[in-house]
């Protein structure tokens, strides 16, 4: 293998040393071809091979970010053995393009080339080579490399130029003089001139945006996970540190509250949910003084949570990154999604009342941190179906993408009445191959790139770049090297938050591909969503206490309905359903008991059963019949309170018609909806107490007939004997 290799590279060589004979340098200084053909050594290796080079490249470091007028470009990286034989005598060299790109389709034409692309020459100058020595399997190690801007071997012209390093080394079978690592970007060149008559706006728009499901007994589902996500390198820490590296530049949030709530459960130890302190809501008003009033509530005991409960050190680590995101969040412009962030379009085709729930319950849990924010719709893919727009409220910033087309306007307002902000799609795709694209200075660079090729694109007006960062967005582990926001301070170039303010209305079309459609949370889903949401709702209302249970179950709920849950929506809605399954069994505690059969001895009577809370939370409660007949009638109380673990007996009359029936008994909350385990019971209605009173009634007829009759006979007797005297 590494024969065949060697004899590649050999061939290599002595191709482009024949090409050099006939004249072949011309191509070297071309500027958009040279950044998209393949070179001679392509044809031997192909680009699988190219990305897969024994030594791996980073560029950790390009300071200042620009061509400057004079001084120095450094350049500072990590080169890694990743291969699995050793590495002797490596050193990195620096190459840049002489000719710059000019326009927006070049750079990302640029930025689509092939990993082993010719796009630059390597700076012959020995000085400017950094030996990096020997480095085994697996083994690591750094380099500086600086420059001369007087030396580098470029026009001068404005533009974009490639920059980057190549590293070479021998291994036991030789070396060559192909690069067995390489790493790429761009650095931009803005005339003074320019920069003092152009500025260009760019918006960052970070995302805070994670699953964030529960299990069983609502504890966050999979704390290993959590704890990854702060530890110290953990994406959650990396962005609230790197949010704080920005200063006091502006930049924009893009929030799902579920986050910020989850962050704030683990930091307290990951509890499952409970439904709050064993004693009634008192409000304003005053207690009755059967509670002792120097007594504080005490939430009913629940079990550990299913999946674990962090350590001490891990709950530190939880509100230490909390609080740095909230210190962010709090000085800066924030965009805030439904909570769990909601697949918007679903929801409006399939649960328009879910995904006004999760715009409630998105600003009250805002409220609850102190924070302030502008309500968004804000697909990950940056698409939406433009017939639902009149669904969507009017006061609701869209934030789309604009899928490279840059010929609509960055803000504009759409027909339906909502503002409209479309992200940036080229600038989004971050740097070039082989290179991480978009870690910290890659995605720094091609935004500089894409501000300045805006700035010196002559006199048309100025377009704002608008980088919406994706959903679970990593800035890298070299990003405080990078030094993202201190390399965007250049005089051409403006922070600022999204822009907003739209004077013209957009005319062009909204593309809503049909793999959008297909991609779409299904239907399983959004019901799995709402069954969970109505049995937080009917908890709330059966509940006589102060809890947050509702809001709880129902943030639960709509993580079956997340863009997050694409991946695994079967999954999803499993969870969500598990957890709703836990509430119910909770609620089935407060039941009805009584006979399973009751007679009556007339058309009407009476029953009694007993209500049961077997909850440690105080309820009200009432009652609701349904019979298999219009024929009974239940005549059921006004709804009753009741402490944790009191039983009350109550006396229901019932009007039935001859016959048997199927009666069944619910506890219901003050709203009407059924809530607990229920009764059911047989009623029997017999004639026997009829029978007897037209028994009695007919003896009373006939015993007054007799009397009378009696009295007649005795009358006519007498007259009688008064004649015969």
């Amino acid at each position: 293998m590494r024969s065949t290799r060697l004899a590649s590279r050999a061939l290599a060589v002595l191709t482009l040393a024949a090409s050099a004979l006939v004249g072949a340098a011309s191509v070297a200084g071309a500027t958009a071809a040279a950044a998209t053909a393949p070179t001679v050594r392509s044809a031997v290796r192909n680009a699988d091979e190219a990305a897969d080079t024994p030594l791996r490249v980073t560029m950790t470091r390009l300071t200042p970010s620009t061509i400057p007028q004079r001084g120095r470009i450094t350049i500072s990286g990590v080169v890694e053995n990743v291969s699995e034989e050793d590495w002797s005598d490596i050193n990195v060299s620096p190459f840049i393009s002489a000719e710059p790109l000019t326009t927006r389709d070049e750079l990302a034409e640029a930025a689509d080339t092939p990993a082993d692309a010719n796009v630059g020459e390597r700076m012959p100058d020995t000085d400017v080579q950094v030996p990096v020595g020997d480095l085994t399997p697996g083994q690591r190690a750094g380099f500086t490399i600086q420059m001369d801007v007087e030396s580098l071997p470029i026009t001068g012209a404005p533009g974009v130029y490639w920059i980057g390093v190549h590293a070479l080394g021998a291994t036991t079978e030789g070396r060559d003089v192909v690069a067995d690592g390489r790493a790429r970007s761009f650095i931009p060149l803005v005339p003074e001139d320019v920069a003092r008559r152009r500025t260009v706006p760019v918006s960052v728009v970070l995302p805070l945006r994670d699953r964030a499901r529960r299990a069983v007994d609502g504890s966050l589902n999979g704390p290993a996970r959590w704890v990854n996500l702060t530890r110290p390198e953990g994406r959650l820490s990396r962005l609230a540190d790197f949010a704080a590296s920005a200063g006091t530049a502006p930049v924009t949030w893009l929030l799902d509250p579920a986050v910020l709530d989850a962050l704030q459960d683990f930091g307290r130890g990951n509890p499952p949910i409970t439904l709050g302190p064993a004693q009634a809501s008192t409000g304003d008003e005053e207690g009755d003084g059967g509670d002792d009033p120097g007594s504080s509530p005490s939430p009913s005991p629940a079990p550990a949570p299913v999946s674990g409960t962090p350590s001490e050190g891990q709950q530190a680590r939880a509100n230490a990154v909390l609080e740095g995101l909230l210190a962010a969040t709090r000085s800066d412009t924030v965009l805030n999604l439904g909570y769990a962030d909601p697949d918007v379009v679903s929801l409006v085709r399939r649960g328009p009342v879910l995904l006004r729930r999760a715009d409630d319950l998105s600003s009250r849990s805002l409220q609850a941190h102190n924070l302030t924010g502008t309500p968004v719709v804000a697909p990950p893919q940056g698409y939406f179906d433009p017939q639902l727009l009149a669904s969507i409220p009017p006061e609701k910033l869209m934030l789309l993408s604009d899928h490279g087309d840059l010929e609509q306007p960055v803000v504009s307002r759409l027909p339906t009445g909502q503002e409209l902000v479309l992200g940036d799609q080229r600038a989004l795709a971050g740097g070039p191959s082989p290179t991480l694209p978009r870690t910290a200075l890659p995605m720094r660079q091609r935004i500089l790139a894409e501000a300045a090729l805006e700035a010196t694109k002559g006199d048309a007006p100025v377009r704002p770049v608008v980088v919406s960062l994706p959903p679970r967005w990593n800035p890298g582990t070299y990003w405080r090297e990078a030094d993202f926001f201190g390399g965007l301070q250049v005089p051409w170039l403006r922070l600022a938050p999204v822009p907003r303010g739209a004077t013209e209305t957009y005319d062009g079309e909204l593309p809503y591909p049909k793999t959008q459609l297909a991609q779409e949370v299904r239907a399983s889903n959004v019901a799995a969503t709402r069954t969970l949401a109505h049995t937080a709702t009917v908890l709330d209302h059966l509940l006589a206490n102060d809890n947050d249970v509702s809001d709880r179950l129902t943030g639960a709920a709509l993580q079956a309905s997340a863009y997050s849950a694409k991946p695994v929506l079967g999954l999803a809605a499993a969870q969500v359903l598990d957890l709703d399954a836990s509430a119910r069994a909770q609620m089935a505690r407060v039941e009805v008991i009584g006979t399973d059969f009751v007679t009556l001895s007339g058309g009407s009577g009476s029953l009694t059963v007993t209500l049961v809370n077997g909850l440690e939370q105080p309820i009200k409660v009432g009652l609701q019949a349904r019979t298999d007949s219009s024929d009974v009638t239940v005549q059921t109380p006004d709804p009753v309170s009741m402490q944790p673990g009191e039983r009350t007996t109550l006396r229901l009359q019932v009007k039935s018609r001859v016959g048997v029936h199927e009666v069944t008994l619910f506890p219901v909350t003050t709203q009407g909806e059924r809530a607990g385990t229920p009764l059911t019971f047989s009623l029997r209605t017999s004639q026997v107490g009829r029978l007897i009173w037209y028994i009695i009634v007919a003896g009373g007829v006939l015993l007054a007939v007799m009397i009378v009759r009696r009295i007649v006979l005795r009358i006519r007797l007498n007259r009688w004997r008064v004649r015969e005297e």
